[in-house]
């Protein structure tokens, strides 16, 4: 940008001179004007971009297979036989379909992760949760999640699953 601006005021000098014209100058506020607008964009936007902040009430509620990641049959498959929910009372209830509307839950305890504390909630942020499990519980809750944050308030849990690879939840409403 300076290497630049140097060459347009001098440019800017030698037409002046010899030909009283000030398209140089022109040229180089509307270089500088694109420059302070593109800085004042990204500044202003910058906040919209960045992955949510989660608190302990974004992550309780009903969570389904989130179908985007890898779109087909297997994962219409699993949205059909797969759901949970996170409760306040620190409890994950894995619904499994057995067959047409008869479903098994399986209930587990969970915990939160520290995370850190945010001085402007007020509370502790980006808590992630533990999974307490046994060995009866079903393969794809045995192991903690991994919680990915995204831009305009997503977020979503990979379950590593022993049977599938990775089970992809997302947060919304089940519907048949």
């Amino acid at each position: 940008m300076l290497p630049t601006t140097g060459i347009l005021i001098l440019t800017w000098i030698v037409t002046y001179l010899r030909w009283k014209k000030h398209t140089a100058f022109f040229v180089l506020l509307a270089i500088w004007g694109l420059f302070i607008f593109l800085i004042g964009l990204f500044w202003f936007a910058e906040p919209y971009f960045r992955p949510m902040i989660l608190t302990q009430k974004d992550i309780i509620g009903n969570y389904v297979i989130d179908k985007d990641k890898f779109p087909g049959k297997q994962a219409d498959w699993q949205y059909d036989n797969f759901k949970f929910t996170i409760t306040e009372n620190d409890e994950l209830i894995f619904k499994s379909r057995i067959y047409d509307n008869v479903w098994k839950s399986d209930t587990v305890k969970i915990s939160y992760s520290t995370g850190y504390y945010d001085l402007d909630k007020e509370e502790y942020c980006n808590r992630k949760i533990r999974v307490h499990s046994d060995s009866t519980s079903h393969h794809i809750i045995k192991d903690n999640p991994t919680l990915y944050r995204q831009s305009f308030g997503r977020f979503y849990y990979v379950f590593k699953s022993e049977k599938f690879g990775n089970v992809f939840f997302k947060r919304g409403e089940w519907t048949d």
